[in-house]
This record gives structure tokens, sequence and C-alpha cells, in this order.
């Protein structure tokens, strides 16, 4: 190709390259569909604007716009959402239909009760789901507990603490469920 030429080709391949940017910028920045608050703002954290009297905040299970295109987004917020209302409520049988056998099998009714029955959870954001199979996700995501300082985690002695978890969610019985594994064990945690 002569030197004449080449500059026109050049300047074609990058007008062109451009424009495919923009139109994958708008692609990737369109905002997602949902009912209601179940999507949260970018960089609108839930807990970051409740203030220190009003902790945990809302018991609404929210996505980021990530976790909301998911394909299963919808199904991780509806679980999720029914996983911290039995929590919320205290509410052992409840609790138990969003979890796996496995972990209810682990967990005795009379441990969980004593467990969460001080505990409010609020703030709650799914940040990412992860396809680790075709019948297991990993969830990250974070909320906020508030419980009696005696119900807290050795660790951290404290009335109100902020979460950051990862939740593996198993397929069972034709349903997504809450489960116990090694993705849980990385939850950080820091006081209100």
């Amino acid at each position: 190709m002569s030197a004449r030429l080449l500059l026109p080709a050049v300047l074609l391949v990058a007008a062109a390259t451009a424009g495919v940017g923009v139109l994958a910028r708008e692609a990737y920045q369109r905002p997602a569909v949902a009912q209601g608050d179940q999507v949260a703002a970018p960089g609108s954290g839930p807990s970051s604007s409740v203030p220190r009297s009003a902790q945990p905040g809302s018991g609404t299970v929210q996505l980021s716009v990530d976790a909301a295109q998911h394909p299963d987004g919808q199904r991780v917020r509806e679980v999720l959402q029914q996983f911290f209302d039995a929590i919320n409520g205290h509410d052992y049988e409840q609790w138990a239909k969003t979890v796996t056998a496995h972990r209810v099998g682990q967990t005795p009714r009379s441990r969980w009760l004593s467990d969460y029955e001080s505990s409010r959870d609020g703030s709650i954001l799914v940040h990412r789901i992860e396809s680790v199979s075709q019948t297991r996700l990993r969830v990250l995501m974070t909320f906020t507990s508030t419980q009696d300082v005696a119900k807290a985690p050795a660790e951290l002695q404290a009335d109100c603490i902020h979460w950051r978890v990862v939740y593996p969610l198993q397929e069972e019985r034709g349903a997504l469920r809450v489960d116990l594994g090694t993705e849980g064990s990385t939850s950080q945690f820091a006081a209100c």
C-alpha cells in the first residue's frame, strides 16, 4: 500500500474504532430495568446515607447495576429478600425455606433463635453475582446489622456492624438457596 493511501486508511480505522467505543459505552451505561428501589444507583451504597441513629437502614435488598444485569439477578434478589426478612422477623421456619438442606442440618432451631434474637439487618446491597457452575452462584454483598453487643461476633463486640460478605447460592429443589461454603469464610466487618 502506498504512503498516500496509508493515512486515509488509518484515519478510517480510527474513526470506526471510536464509533464502536461510543456505542459500547452507551450499551454498558444503560440503567438496569427493575421495579421500585430494587436497583441502587452507581456509587450510592445504601449504608452510606443512613445516619447512625437509623441503622441498619432499609431491609430491602438492592442490586447494583452489574448484579441486576446478571441472568439470575432477580432470582438472587428474591431469595435474599426472603432470607433477610426471615432474620429480621426472627422466623426460623421461613429462614429454613431460603437455605439448603445442608445448612438447615448444620443450624439447629434453638441455636438460630438464640444467635439472631436481637438481630436486624438492613442497607443490603448485592454488588456482584458470579456463576460458579450451572447450579451454583457466588454473591458479593454488603449489609449492616444491629444486635445486642453480647450477640456480636467475638472478634468485634459492637451493636452495629457493616458487613462485606460472599454468600454461595445453590440450586436445590428447583430454587436458589443460600448455602454454606468456603466463600462465606471470607467475611469482613467493621463497626458502624
